[in-house]
């Protein structure tokens, strides 16, 4: 079964208000027994995460690695109910002229090839159905909202060796809780400044349930 979760509609934010999270409106689907997520196109997404100086660097033969956390929490509130995290890293072949592209979660991996920047930059921010939370975390009627921060070369490499195990264990369809990766989410979602990367996104959904069927 298949179905669209609601979401209320809320006053967008100030386009200049930098110190709050962007607020972008994303399509939620009930899939089995997963909850689903896709950015909306023409409502942002996370392409803006790379500057022309780092799309720049895509053709660099230097990679790039974009890392995505995610968290669902009950509108309000600070306590995730769900955690994802996926990686993509994209590497300029000089040899053969293209771009390789590693497009990882928990429990999928894939690799693909393209041969432009723009391609490489489209695949590398695309977020299309995916999975975010199982169902029976989210109660019929409760209000949640989903929060993102997206960091363009996490400097600590700390941080990737710990990604690097949360993406090999695959537990739960990387859909449970994250654990000490995202220990630090709270802080850098409200502080950018906290964040250890080049560059970082925050993004903030509006407030979305699931009306009983």
């Amino acid at each position: 079964m298949i179905a669209a979760v609601l979401a209320i509609a809320t006053a967008a934010r100030a386009a200049d208000d930098e110190d709050k999270p962007e607020i972008q409106r994303m399509l939620f689907v009930e899939s089995g027994e997963l909850l689903t997520f896709s950015t909306v196109r023409g409502e942002g997404g996370i392409g803006s995460v790379f500057d022309v100086k780092r799309y720049d660097a895509l053709g660099s033969g230097t990679p790039s690695v974009l890392v995505i956390r995610i968290q669902i929490v009950a509108d309000g509130t600070d306590t995730p109910v769900a955690e994802q995290v996926l990686q993509r890293t994209a590497v300029y072949d000089v040899w053969d002229e293209r771009y390789i592209l590693r497009l990882e979660q928990p429990g999928s991996k894939k690799q693909v090839i393209v041969k432009t920047p723009a391609e490489a930059l489209t695949r590398m921010t695309a977020l299309q159905d995916i999975p975010v939370a199982r169902l029976d975390a989210l109660p019929y009627d409760k209000v949640f909202v989903m929060r993102m921060v997206v960091e363009l070369n996490p400097i600590p490499k700390e941080v990737l060796a710990e990604l690097r195990r949360y993406l090999s264990q695959g537990t739960g369809g990387g859909i449970d809780r994250g654990g000490a990766l995202f220990g630090s989410f709270v802080s850098i979602f409200y502080n950018p400044k906290m964040a250890e990367a080049e560059r970082v996104l925050r993004i903030q959904s509006r407030p979305f349930y699931r009306a009983r069927p």
